[in-house]
């Protein structure tokens, strides 16, 4: 940055310098900017809107940014600042100056006209902005990059408007290493900041209140600004475990994508398979984002995530990711695990940890599980006949699998119309072969959930050997029809995944536990060629007490189920009627058990004759 040429100063005893800026007008007001940095011991220019003397009688509406979460700075944000294994960087903080009346802690309650001018000093030709008394900006005429922001701390305050967590984080800093704690480097950070105000231009004759102009900005850059929604949240993530795990899935697909057609394993899910884009759209009408899910995407990266954190490998750093990874003490992760934290190097091993025995086996149930196989050579067949089509097919590909392509404008409207016939026939071909519940979260978050319990039966368990011998049970038990919702066998899914009346429950991700997930471990058990033979006797053990818990579920739905029938015999709310819809639901989830229990015994019957 270059320097500025020292001018003597008058009323004004603080000063920043930096680069100029200015945006155009809008509602009778012009913003204007200057970006800077500050080093911190400069920190203590800067009030919090909390420092400031009185503010808390400030009307409602315009304490829009007072208070300090002070366990996110001490739990959150300092941890992060003090941790020198991190890459440590943040937005600017946005400051601005507020005019203070007499009294020194009420805000002035109008702006006051920004002069503008020219002034020569030491031969230099400087344009300058300035609330007489107040503050000025004021740069070099045609080198906005010499800059400098001057103020008089006796008249107003410097505040940060956006960033006070951050501000409140880093004066904390400060405090420690005046203190003399060992933090040395920290003296030596530029910390980032752009200060803004405004003037009013054109016909406007009433100011607005300074408060109502800094609300305005804050309310903008706090609502309106670009957010990154979860999916690309998952997929940026380096210190979330599951979020690690999820992206190694994703490029498990994307690098068998990348290779050549002949180099590549078509069994592999595609990255079409995931909406990985997390594509969002601005709707007017609702003025925001509304999210654009892709036509061949059979599961969101929200969805996959979750699969992780509530079923195959538990929260992040829990005992039972622990476990699941096969970390032990003398692993090179078990610190990380210890600390909960991961560094750089930890993630590495982390995504070698994964690729090495979990991935695979994971990656086999996925290919494997008949109707995404189907599903999956479907797109690959699609995929070869437009990459082995025009022009115009290449490009609609391209468009579906990356959101963009190398068209040229003369043909956009062609891959436009192409690209719509395309997603046409990927949603009649993911219809076609995914069918209720499979179709739906419910349906992989019952298989997903059968695939952690079971491996719990499996000693030493060997992931690959595992993910055979569950994919295998699982399909011959999906071609029976137990996981079609268009089978005869529907009627056991009855209070399971669906209601009397056909609508979907007990779906949510906390469910597959006591409903489709004990229904589909006891499935897989049961069509399993060959039950762990160490474990062999457990299998009624385990049997009767899934059954158990599918029972209590059962009894929960008949409930909702039969209290409208005896409302007539009953009319009366009280003790009576739900000891009767009580008796009735117990009478009727036994039944369904019983017959459920029937069609159990013959398919074990069946494999070991």
């Amino acid at each position: 940055m270059a320097t500025t040429p020292p001018i003597k100063s008058t009323i004004f005893n603080q000063e920043l310098n930096g680069v100029f800026g200015e945006f155009g007008s809008g509602a009778g007001l012009q913003a204007f900017y200057l970006q800077s940095a500050i080093t911190p011991r400069q920190l203590d220019r800067i009030s919090l809107i909390s420092d400031i003397p009185g503010s808390e009688q400030w009307q409602i509406r315009d304490l829009f940014q007072r208070e300090v979460d002070h366990d996110r700075v001490r739990h959150g944000l300092l941890p992060y600042l003090r941790d020198a294994t991190k890459i440590r960087f943040f937005n600017p903080l946005t400051l601005t100056i507020l005019p203070m009346e007499s009294d020194g802690w009420s805000v002035a309650a109008k702006m006051t006209k920004v002069v503008e001018r020219e002034v020569t000093e030491d031969e230099a030709v400087w344009r300058v902005l300035e609330r007489e008394g107040l503050f000025q900006v004021r740069w070099i005429k045609q080198h906005e990059e010499c800059a400098q922001l001057r103020w008089n701390d006796a008249r107003c305050k410097l505040v940060a408007i956006d960033g006070q967590h951050r501000l409140s984080a880093l004066k904390q800093m400060s405090v420690d290493r005046d203190a003399g704690q060992p933090f040395e480097a920290f003296v030596q950070w530029r910390i980032p900041v752009v200060f803004v105000s405004f003037r009013i231009v054109g016909d406007r004759k009433e100011p607005p209140s300074v408060l109502e102009v800094v609300r305005n900005i804050f309310v903008y850059i706090n609502t309106n600004a670009q957010r990154v929604n979860r999916t690309r949240s998952i997929l940026l993530d380096d210190e979330d475990v599951n979020a690690v795990c999820t992206q190694e899935l994703l490029q498990y697909s994307h690098e068998n994508d990348l290779l050549p057609e002949k180099e590549r394993r078509s069994e592999v899910i595609p990255l079409l398979f995931y909406d990985w884009r997390g594509e969002e759209r601005w709707d007017p009408n609702t003025r925001e984002s509304r999210r654009v899910v892709s036509s061949s995407a059979v599961k969101e990266v929200g969805e996959v995530y979750d699969w992780f954190e509530h079923y195959l490998l538990g929260r992040n750093f829990g005992p039972e990711q622990y476990n699941t990874l096969g970390i032990d003490p003398t692993h090179e992760l078990h610190a990380a695990f210890h600390d909960e934290r991961l560094t750089h190097d930890a993630t590495s091993s982390l995504r070698d940890c994964f690729k090495g025995d979990y991935l695979p086996a994971l990656a086999w149930l996925l290919e494997h599980f008949e109707p995404y196989a189907e599903y999956v050579q479907r797109l690959r067949k699609l995929e070869q006949d437009c990459l082995s089509g025009d022009n115009i097919d290449r490009h609609a590909f391209e468009v579906l699998r990356f959101g963009t392509s190398a068209a040229i404008d003369a043909t956009k409207d062609d891959v436009s119309d192409r690209l719509r016939d395309l997603r046409n026939k990927i949603e009649h071909e993911r219809d076609t072969v995914l069918v209720p519940p499979i179709s739906q979260d419910i349906g992989m978050r019952g298989v997903m959930w059968a695939y952690s319990e079971l491996a719990g039966q499996f000693p030493d368990t060997v992931w690959l050997d595992y993910a055979k011998w569950f994919t295998e049970a699982l399909n011959a038990a999906y071609r029976a029809g137990w996981l079609q919702f268009s089978s005869k066998l529907r009627r056991h899914l009855r209070h399971v995944a669906e209601d009397h009346n056909e609508t979907i429950i007990n779906y949510r991700l906390a469910d597959a536990g006591q409903a489709l997930g004990a229904h589909a471990a006891i499935l897989v058990g049961a069509y399993g060629v060959r039950w762990p033979d160490e474990k062999g006797d457990q299998w009624p053990e385990f049997f009767e007490e899934q059954l158990q818990v599918l029972q209590a579920t059962l009894v929960r739905g008949y409930k909702k189920e039969v209290r409208p029938q005896l409302l007539e015999e009953y009319p009366i709310p009280g003790r009576e009627r739900n000891e009767a819809v009580k008796k009735e639901a117990e009478k009727l989830a036994k039944k369904q058990i019983r017959a459920f229990r029937r069609a159990i015994e013959k398919v074990v019957s069946a494999r070991e004759s």
